[in-house]
């Protein structure tokens, strides 16, 4: 199961990723990576870096980046950032209580099953089966587990957090499947109008962002079963 929680990095092109960089709003430490893009993809092409996953490998570690900028002539700094860039394609499992909303003693039961993150929870929520089994077992109702399912794979998406998550969610855009084939300009006027209402964040997506997660959604494996 574990390998369904992310995207397929070795299906990611180097291509696709550099095209990204070039129409995304990158935040200001990572605008270096739109600076001769061009000639930096290049070089990483040449030593045979085809797709995410040989890039992330290739800088995994800081003894890696400091050969492969010798070996390359491509900047530490520069390497560096990109591999944050390349990392964040592969969220980390969020701690179920920092998703807004969610009942808070229903997450107490689940801790004793330890069921802490979303990673737990997507491991043990994939069929309605899995779900009546572990209600059962820790005592937490159908609809709780259902809700934190729902968060728990919307928050896969590389760009969502647990707070973008549950403003998804509330805007009745409640399932992986349904974020991914949803309209951006739909959408992000939904989550809009959701926060305005709610006030759950000061800082709202643009419909850029929400562009680029759903088209991130569209790589992510549909694994839990909702119906």
């Amino acid at each position: 199961m574990a390998t369904h929680y992310h995207i397929d990095l070795e299906n990611f092109s180097l291509d696709r990723f550099r095209h990204i960089l070039e129409t995304s709003e990158l935040l200001p430490g990572r605008k270096v990576l739109k600076e001769n893009i061009a000639d930096r993809f290049g070089v990483l092409a040449s030593r045979d870096i085809r797709n995410l996953k040989e890039l992330i490998d290739a800088l995994s570690t800081r003894n890696k980046i400091e050969r492969f900028s010798r070996e390359s002539g491509l900047p530490e700094d520069y390497l560096m950032i990109l591999r944050r860039e390349a990392n964040s394609y592969v969220p980390k499992p969020v701690n179920l209580k920092e998703f807004p909303g969610v009942n808070h003693e229903s997450l107490e039961k689940l801790s004793t099953a330890g069921i802490t993150n979303t990673k737990h929870l997507f491991e043990k929520t994939t069929t309605r089966n899995d779900r009546e089994n572990l209600s059962r077992l820790v005592n937490v109702s159908p609809d709780d587990l259902l809700e934190l399912a729902k968060l728990s794979d919307l928050v896969r998406v590389a760009g969502v957090g647990p707070v973008f998550a549950r403003i998804i969610l509330d805007a009745g855009i409640d399932t992986l499947e349904m974020f991914s084939n949803s309209s951006p300009e739909e959408s992000f006027e939904k989550v809009v109008a959701v926060n305005k209402e709610k006030q759950y964040t000061k800082i709202m997506a643009t419909l850029k962002d929400v562009t680029l997660c759903i088209n991130m959604a569209k790589d992510l494996p549909k694994v839990i079963e909702y119906e």
